[in-house]
């Protein structure tokens, strides 16, 4: 619910990193809630690069409906 309602009107990506702030000893656990958030289809996972702290995603019609 954290990563849906951090949704930014201006934009309809988002790095999971920042809003969970986990990075990075637990960057694994954003990655697994990024990927179960892809598996319901409320985000596509676009770019994953630990090194850089990054988990980008963008939000799918029905992540849209569900942020609201």
């Amino acid at each position: 619910m954290m990563i849906l309602h951090a949704r930014r009107s201006d934009t309809d990506m988002l790095n999971v990193i920042e809003v969970l702030n986990v990075y990075p000893e637990n960057y694994q656990h954003a990655f697994d809630v990024a990927l179960e958030m892809d598996n319901r289809n409320l985000v596509k996972l676009l770019y994953s690069n630990f090194s850089a702290g990054k988990i980008i995603v963008e939000f799918t019609l029905l992540g849209k409906t569900r942020s609201v």
